[in-house]
């Protein structure tokens, strides 16, 4: 927990400094984005599938095909017509996110609890020791890393803390002496994760306002806040307004502070739940599980897709196939159907439009060399 909190504040000062500092040179580069530009990154995203995909790359590869699969139930993203829905209308907005993610995850787990026989049921651990300095100091290369991913990617109007997360914990395990004990509870991958995610937060704002142009759902709200006040997001905007751009600037900097306050006390109130017997805990995650996923849309049919999902990550645990790759399918696949269409209409169906262009080749360049690298490692015994 410790070391989730440090790296998130960090990720989190580093890309509010971004912001500060790279606002313009950043958000130039991002307006470069086209459709093509956009497929080979989610192309160059969806390698990290040979990361996360366990023992067997294969099964890897099968779990997130299954999640582009999944990806496609609902409306045609060009046509506008049903694909997958089987006549059900609460499938005509397509599966949701957070329902598939808590049942893959917290779900499953809980039905891994109870399916194991009575003697080999494990006591919930106690509440880990402190995070030491030079733990800290070991993998904050880690985590500086992980902050300029969510950085980069988190100035791509479009792309999300998803992706930089899992891109941020590929990258990690790729270059690991300690591989092999990623999704075992290994602290490089918290660190690498959390700090991908979070290197995100600041950087969505600098193409809201450098270009006028949200990068995220919760950036698409502050646009329209900014609108009602009369504060007009967009190239002008540092020049007309700086002195509220940068008050802005600064207070989400000093929000770093607030999170590390606020999460150094909730860490250690959370660490106590360790201590609750399982057989305890379960049923009251359960319940969690159920009200949030209702409180959502407030629909029945969600809870249904998280323990659809939760059956589904079961029987994936028990057959040794890894679950994030599903969940990477499932994010990635519609940005990568969206982008490939839109290239292709258009460019008129000239295929070539996918090798025009200098930030079109670095991502076919990286995409390769990930591949090469994710393959390459699977076959390099990992030192412990």
């Amino acid at each position: 927990m410790d070391m989730a909190l440090y790296a998130s504040c960090v990720a989190d000062f580093v890309s509010n400094l971004s912001l500060l500092l790279l606002a313009g040179l950043i958000a130039s580069f991002a307006l470069r984005f086209g459709p093509p530009e956009f497929f080979w990154l989610i192309a160059f995203a969806l390698t990290v599938v040979t990361a996360v995909s366990g023992a067997s790359l294969l099964k890897g590869l099968v779990s997130a095909s299954l999640g582009v699969l999944l990806s496609t139930v609902g409306m045609d993203l060009v046509y506008g017509t049903p694909r997958l829905t089987f006549g059900v209308l609460e499938l005509t907005g397509g599966l949701s996110f957070v329902p598939l993610l808590i049942g893959l995850f917290a779900v499953a787990e809980i039905f891994e609890f109870y399916g194991r026989e009575p003697g080999k049921v494990e006591r919930s651990r106690s509440a880990g020791a402190r995070l030491k300095w030079e733990e800290f100091r070991n993998y904050l290369p880690t985590i500086l890393r992980g902050s300029v991913i969510g950085v980069i990617i988190g100035a791509i109007p479009g792309t999300g803390p998803a992706i930089a997360s899992f891109l941020s914990y590929a990258e990690a395990k790729r270059t690991s002496k300690r591989a092999a004990n990623f999704g075992h509870g290994e602290i490089e991958g918290v660190a690498a994760s959390e700090s991908g995610n979070n290197g995100v937060a600041g950087a969505t704002l600098i193409p809201l306002l450098a270009l006028g142009i949200p990068g995220d759902v919760i950036t698409a709200v502050m646009f329209g806040a900014f609108l009602i006040h009369g504060i007009d997001p967009g190239p002008t905007l540092f020049t007309r307004q700086a002195d509220f751009v940068y008050a802005l600037i600064w207070g989400i900097m000093l929000s770093s502070i607030g999170l590390l306050v606020l999460g150094r006390i909730a860490v250690s109130a959370f660490a106590r739940t360790t201590t609750v017997p399982s057989h305890i805990l379960m049923p009251i995650v359960l319940i969690f599980c159920v009200f949030g996923t209702y409180s959502i849309n407030n629909s029945t049919f969600d809870v249904l897709i998280m323990l659809g999902a939760g059956v589904l990550g079961y029987v994936m645990s028990k057959v040794d196939m890894a679950a994030a790759p599903l969940l990477i399918g499932f994010v990635l696949g519609p940005i990568f159907e969206d982008n490939f269409r839109r290239s292709v209409l258009v460019a008129r169906g000239d295929y070539t439009t996918f090798f025009q262009g200098p930030i079109v080749w670095v991502f076919i360049v990286l995409t390769a060399l990930s591949l090469i690298f994710g393959l390459r490692k699977k076959n390099v015994p990992v030192e412990k």
